[in-house]
């Protein structure tokens, strides 16, 4: 059965809060590829003063291959194995309030959702025009294949695994849709929707 990312179960309501206040506040970023998690992540970290953590970087820095390599070498599941074990890598290293930003489908992952929970992390779901996406990917109008994200091979595709991860992505505990506003205005309003205020 689906939940949402706002659900906890079998803790009581005393024990997640005392959990709560013993762990650093985490934020996690959630969207479709080309959705701004990144720069609307490293802006939110700039604003409230917190660390930043970008889940696919971190990823291509322990395995010293690019993304797309790794989905060509190990294919779809064997990278969804390396985003868990370096999702869950991150989230237990966070001493300090940190933003995390997402690729595109680990917010799809269910154990992945499980290990964001577990660490009482607020989630948002960055929503952002389709056609701002496509054009963000390459996916039309590009040259330069080697732009193209590994999912993004052409514009039914791209739509298509985008309508199939949306239900996943709209379980988040706060929805920002991002049209019309630049990066900061999304991030202020993150912080705003959260009550979240700079570190001193």
């Amino acid at each position: 059965m689906p939940f949402a990312a706002g659900e906890m179960s079998g803790a009581s309501l005393s024990d997640t809060t005392d959990a709560s206040r013993r762990r650093p506040p985490i934020v996690v970023l959630t969207g479709f590829m080309a959705s701004g998690k990144t720069t609307t992540g490293e802006t939110l970290a700039g604003l409230l003063g917190w660390e930043f953590i970008d889940l696919d970087s971190e990823i291509e820095k322990q395995q010293g291959v690019a993304i797309k390599l790794l989905f060509q070498q190990r294919g779809e599941c064997g990278f969804r194995e390396l985003e868990h074990q370096a999702l869950r890598d991150c989230l237990t290293r966070c001493t300090n309030p940190t933003v995390v930003a997402l690729g595109g489908g680990a917010f799809v992952q269910a154990r992945n959702v499980a290990v964001i929970l577990a660490h009482h992390a607020r989630t948002v779901f960055l929503e952002a025009p389709t056609e701002d996406m496509l054009l963000r990917c390459g996916v039309e109008g590009d040259l330069h294949a080697e732009r193209a994200r590994p999912l993004a091979t052409d514009r039914e595709a791209f739509l298509r695994l985008y309508e199939q991860r949306l239900p996943s992505y709209r379980t988040a505990s706060v929805t920002i849709a991002t049209a019309g506003k630049d990066i900061a205005e999304v991030a202020q309003e993150i912080a705003t929707r959260f009550q979240l205020r700079p570190c001193r």
